[in-house]
């Protein structure tokens, strides 16, 4: 097999970080406090007041932090921070990648259900609050929106996005276990729960890739299969 440039180093990326694949390689306080880190770094960059990134960071942590989130929390955060740092090389921008992945699910649970339009609202509010670039904004909410579909996008940022929200289904069967656990405290109210869960599983399932990057897709696209395939097994 001839390998080019860009094949050669995502083999050499993902070699250096076969060993720390698992997201709870490193603690969790630190990496909550790289997160905290990096983003205050962004919005001091844009905006010279240390209290407002205090005021933005408190906001995100405590959205996450809400008592109905199982898995749609700060440690969801962390993992989606965790591999967009193993990707950061193949992408333009992982600054706005970062932004991106701290407000994407902001909103969770929303009464109309469109939790993914209003957390792109909020991040076009509070970015437009620290003078980011326009342009970057607009990028910011399309990155929010594609996590409705995670399909194939023709912008690469796009897909390395995508398919970094998307690891859990990757990762080991115990990790994933706990990940199917935290689903289902969020949604198993929801009448026809199995039902919808299923379709969404059989949704993966029948797509050529589920990561669309080959990335990520040597990395997480065989385990995936394994673990949604063991899931709706138990459904």
């Amino acid at each position: 097999m001839k390998l080019n440039r860009l094949n050669i180093q995502i083999l050499v990326i993902i070699l250096l970080f076969t060993i720390s694949t698992n997201v709870f390689a490193q603690s969790k306080p630190d990496v909550n406090k790289q997160l905290e880190n990096n983003f205050k770094r962004i919005v001091l960059k844009y905006k010279k007041d240390p209290a407002a990134a205090d005021i933005l960071w408190t906001e995100i942590v405590s959205n996450y932090s809400g008592e109905k989130r199982h898995y749609h929390t700060m440690e969801h955060l962390q993992n989606f921070y965790v591999q967009l740092q193993k990707c950061r090389k193949l992408t333009t921008d992982p600054d706005l990648l970062f932004m991106a992945s701290l407000y994407h699910d902001v909103i969770y649970n929303s009464e109309d259900h469109r939790d993914e339009e209003r957390s792109a609202e909020l991040a076009v509010k509070r970015l437009g609050e620290i003078s980011y670039p326009a342009e970057k904004i607009t990028k910011c909410k399309d990155l929010i929106l594609a996590t409705k579909t995670h399909a194939l996008s023709a912008d690469a940022d796009t897909n390395y996005f995508n398919d970094a929200d998307m690891t859990i289904l990757g990762l080991d069967q115990q990790i994933y276990e706990r990940y199917v656990k935290n689903v289902r405290l969020e949604y198993g109210n929801t009448p026809q729960f199995d039902a919808g869960r299923k379709r969404i599983l059989q949704y993966f399932l029948k797509m050529d890739r589920i990561y669309k990057t080959d990335f990520f897709n040597q990395l997480y696209e065989k385990q995936a299969r394994a673990n949604i395939a063991w899931e709706i097994s138990t459904l």
